[in-house]
């Protein structure tokens, strides 16, 4: 799959952009052969886990290098190859070489054949807000105070296969958690198979427990979803991402499609719309879900979604969106080849308060000075990414700013600053010293505003990679009185260190 850690140099060390010249003959003629055949030399699907990855695609987006949306996980690899095949490396500028390489880099390791991966994940407190590329690993904030995880992929001619286990201890608290014992999780694992027809064209048809990003935002999913872990669904996306041959259609430009049904890994407790029940099987019940996602890009410079998704647990709760992605700057346009893009999501949320949402961003691309391949400072090519969001969603509102340094040769680090209003009966965890109540239980707040800032390094370290984060966030209860408030406020600190291999 993709994130591949940081150049999918796990298996090298601190594979690096300034070999990309010598190993480009061989990295084009697989990626030739994983488009002629789609997913059958390849792993099928980038995760929604790694946000440097996510970067290199988007540069390759926005400059208008590929005519592909770069925000849909998880992402086809095929249809990406689709786009890349005619590429000429030679025409391209230097970032795009950059991006172009580690792109390439990434898919040669996963054309390469089965990969056998492990990581260990530990933190001290659960319980942050988490965005794009922290979904899973304790190192970035998830649902686990420590989480050991076992993988191995393989493929066969037309098929291709993950078998991942994680053993989870210290698990955040949820309302179902009190009569769940289970501590193995088996998310991430998948089994996939290419159906092509003369009139359909090529389709991937899937069983996984994969995690699913369908949003140009960096802060929010766009699943709205009740499961803290993803879905064990039944998936089917397009391979490939070619234009209509019809004149008709044709504007619509390379377009995707993705659809699944699915049910959450645990049976939940059930919300009966004033309480969550819990105490007996009965009470209890998995979540349902199901969803659709169109992409399309008509214009290098747009990049065009919808989907509509559903779910169900207690009640029914329904969501239709339309997004899009507008390059203001594709770095050509001046010697700084400064990349400008600007996002943003309209939502209709139907259930038991039927409103519309939205989310609204910018982010930039500024690459730094170092030239491809540049050896003369011994450092590896390098570029900056800051993002803007601003978020009015059902559950919250959010005020959220980003900023990365990435590295090709896998080091780099990031800050986030989030500024969220959890509206009233929002859900969270109640601790003993707060509510009185036994540890970990869940119950409806009042109003609840967070300030948050979270700190994350990469460092590859031997053959794998070392992700060392910190978390700080400080709730306030929004009383009437500021003297309650000033009371009320508490101060939380998480401390996380993540470390992966793949051989």
């Amino acid at each position: 799959m993709a994130g591949c850690m940081a150049v999918c140099g796990m298996r090298k060390k601190g594979l690096a952009i300034s070999i990309a010249a010598a190993v480009r003959t061989s990295v084009l003629t697989a990626a030739v052969v994983l488009g002629a055949v789609g997913t059958a030399a390849a792993t099928p699907w980038a995760d929604a886990n790694d946000a440097q990855v996510r970067h290199y695609l988007q540069v390759l987006a926005d400059s208008g290098v590929v005519q592909f949306s770069a925000n849909t996980y998880p992402m086809m690899w095929g249809a990406l190859l689709e786009n890349m095949q005619d590429v000429d490396a030679g025409m391209l500028n230097r970032e795009q070489q950059q991006a172009y390489f580690y792109v390439l880099s990434v898919l040669e390791f996963h054309a390469s054949g089965g990969y056998t991966g492990a990581s260990l994940h530990g933190q001290s407190r659960t319980g942050a807000q988490r965005g794009f590329g922290n979904t899973n690993g304790a190192a970035a904030g998830s649902g686990e105070k420590g989480l050991l995880t076992i993988s191995r992929d393989f493929k066969t001619d037309h098929s291709a296969f993950r078998v991942k286990t994680s053993y989870r201890t210290g698990r955040e608290a949820l309302p179902w958690r009190e009569n769940d014992p289970q501590s193995i999780s088996f998310a991430g694992s998948y089994a996939a198979t290419m159906l092509t027809n003369e009139v359909l064209g090529s389709w991937v048809l899937g069983a996984d427990q994969l995690q699913t990003w369908w949003s140009p935002s960096y802060e929010h999913d766009g699943m709205h979803t009740r499961s803290e872990r993803p879905l064990q669904a039944l998936r089917v996306t397009r391979a490939g991402s070619a234009p209509f041959a019809t004149p008709l259609l044709s504007w619509v430009g390379p377009w995707s499609a993705t659809a699944y049904v699915g049910r959450s890994e645990r049976a939940l407790g059930v919300y009966s719309g004033t309480d969550w029940l819990q105490n007996s099987e009965q009470d209890r019940a998995r979540e349902e879900a199901f969803g659709v996602r169109l992409t399309a890009n008509p214009h290098r410079r747009l990049q065009l979604g919808s989907r509509f998704t559903g779910a169900h647990l207690g009640y029914t709760q329904k969501n239709a969106a339309v997004d899009a992605r507008y390059v203001l700057l594709n770095g050509a346009e001046s010697d700084a080849r400064v990349q400008l893009a600007v996002y943003g999501e309209l939502i209709y949320h139907d259930s038991a308060l039927s409103t519309t949402y939205h989310t609204v961003g910018a982010d930039v691309h500024l690459p730094l000075s170092s030239p491809l391949g540049s050896t003369a400072t011994g450092k590896a090519p390098s570029s900056l990414r800051f993002y803007a969001e601003q978020l009015a969603h059902y559950s919250r509102d959010t005020l959220a700013v980003g900023f990365d340094y990435l590295t090709t040769s896998g080091f780099g680090w990031g800050v986030r600053v989030r500024d969220i209003d959890y509206f009233a009966n929002h859900w969270r965890a109640a601790r003993v010293a707060e509510m009185q109540l036994p540890e970990f239980t869940w119950q409806s707040q009042q109003a609840l505003q967070r300030d948050q800032l979270d700190v994350q390094l990469y460092q590859p370290l031997g053959d794998g990679r070392l992700v060392v984060g910190a978390q700080w966030w400080r709730d306030t209860p929004k009383h009437e009185s500021m003297h309650e408030q000033a009371n009320g406020k508490s101060n939380s600190i998480n401390v996380s260190v993540s470390w992966e291999i793949r051989w």
